[in-house]
């Protein structure tokens, strides 16, 4: 039941490789990586682009997505990380259109939502309802790529928290060095800009002066005013 209605979400087929138990699991198309609660069952499937994935027990679904952003291709890491606006309901109705398990064809409904900023990259949270299911999201960007996971079963957000907190992109590493390296460049610059003495004041043209008088006079300190 479960295998079919994956295959109905994103509309390939199954792929190869089973269902396995899993805690850590990690994409090896390089897209995506989180941590399914022990006992949980992962099953990975592919699309052109796109890595998805269903993780859950007999009382919990979660549909995770791995994809590219051209929004925030050229976008630093710094800048990634530094952004926390809320995403508008239309953006999560859009994200989470593809899981038509949860929200059945319907666009989804924007309950409520929040930005974790506890972590060092910020995480979109939001509490989604479909025509009879509730569900938990969360949405994280990284340059040029977006991680997306949709959760149904429990009766709160609060039992997604350590799955949500564990969703990274495997070249985390390098992007969290480049945003500490990017943010102490900015802050060096800025400290030494504060720290750079004024320029000189140069004296006002005098009325009747040119422009070239005045520059002169500035060269020669005696015949300064």
């Amino acid at each position: 039941m479960r295998t079919l209605a994956l295959a109905a979400v994103i509309g390939v087929g199954l792929t190869v490789g089973g269902i396995a138990s899993a805690e850590q699991w990690n994409d090896p198309n390089g897209r995506l990586t989180f941590n399914a609660p022990p006992g949980w069952r992962v099953q990975p499937r592919g699309a052109p682009g796109t890595t998805a994935v269903l993780a859950f027990n007999p009382t919990n679904d979660c549909y995770f997505f791995g994809l590219a952003n051209p929004n925030t291709a050229t976008a630093t890491a710094e800048r990634t990380r530094t952004t926390t606006a809320q995403l508008t309901p239309e953006a999560w109705a859009t994200a989470a259109a593809p899981v038509r398990d949860f929200f059945e064809g319907a666009p989804a409904t924007v309950v409520s939502q929040t930005v974790d900023t506890s972590g060092f990259w910020p995480v979109q949270r939001a509490e989604l309802r479909g025509p009879s299911k509730t569900v938990y999201g969360a949405i994280l960007a990284r340059p040029g790529a977006e991680i997306r996971a949709f959760c149904s079963g429990a009766s709160s957000a609060a039992a997604y928290d350590s799955i949500f907190g564990s969703l990274g992109h495997p070249n985390d590493a390098t992007w969290q060095g480049e945003a500490s390296a990017q943010a102490a460049a900015r802050t060096a610059a800025a400290a030494a800009a504060a720290e750079a003495p004024p320029p000189e004041a140069q004296p006002a043209q005098q009325p009747g002066e040119t422009e070239r008088d005045r520059r002169r006079r500035n060269r020669d300190p005696s015949r300064r005013e």
